[in-house]
C-alpha cells in the first residue's frame, strides 16, 4: 500500500467542487486517510511548488494560492502517487487528457483545481508541512 499527497486549490474551494473532486478520487479506488482545510503561507507554497519560485508567474501564483483556503489530503492505495497524478492530469487543462480532474474543472494553467506530489520525496516534504502522521 502506498500513499499520495494532494491539495485542492483555492479555486476548487471557492467554486464548491471539493466534494465532487474527492468523490472522483475515491471512486477511482483511492482511500482518503487524512484531510483538512488550511490557509497556505508563502513558505508552504515555496515547498509545495519549488520549481515555480523562480518563474515569472510566481508572484501571481502566490497571490492566487494565498487568496482563499485550500484542502490538503492524503490518500492510500496501490501505486497511489501515479494513480493520483493520472487522475489529476496535465497542469494545463486544455492539454490534460479527457476524464482528468484538471481537464474537467480547470480554467487556466494557474486555476487548475488540484495539485498532487510528484514523487515520494515531494510526498514526505508536503505531508510534513500539514500533517503529524505516522505511516506504518
Amino acid at each position: 500500500m502506498s500513499y499520495a499527497f494532494g491539495l485542492l486549490k483555492p479555486d476548487c474551494v471557492k467554486r464548491g467542487l471539493v466534494e465532487e473532486v474527492m468523490n472522483i478520487i475515491t471512486l477511482a479506488g483511492l482511500q482518503v486517510v487524512a484531510s483538512k482545510r488550511v490557509r497556505l503561507t508563502e513558505e508552504q507554497c515555496a515547498i509545495v511548488w519549488p520549481v515555480c519560485t523562480k518563474q515569472f508567474y510566481w508572484k501571481a501564483m502566490l497571490e492566487f494560492s494565498l487568496s482563499e483556503d485550500s484542502i490538503v489530503f492524503i490518500v492510500k492505495g496501490g501505486n497511489a502517487t501515479v494513480r493520483l497524478k493520472d487522475l489529476v492530469g496535465h497542469y494545463d487543462p486544455q492539454i490534460a487528457k479527457e476524464g482528468t480532474i484538471r481537464r474537467r474543472f480547470g480554467t487556466s494553467k494557474m486555476e487548475d483545481i488540484i495539485h498532487s506530489a510528484d514523487d515520494e520525496t515531494a510526498f514526505w516534504e508536503q505531508v510534513e508541512l500539514f500533517f503529524n502522521v505516522l505511516f506504518v
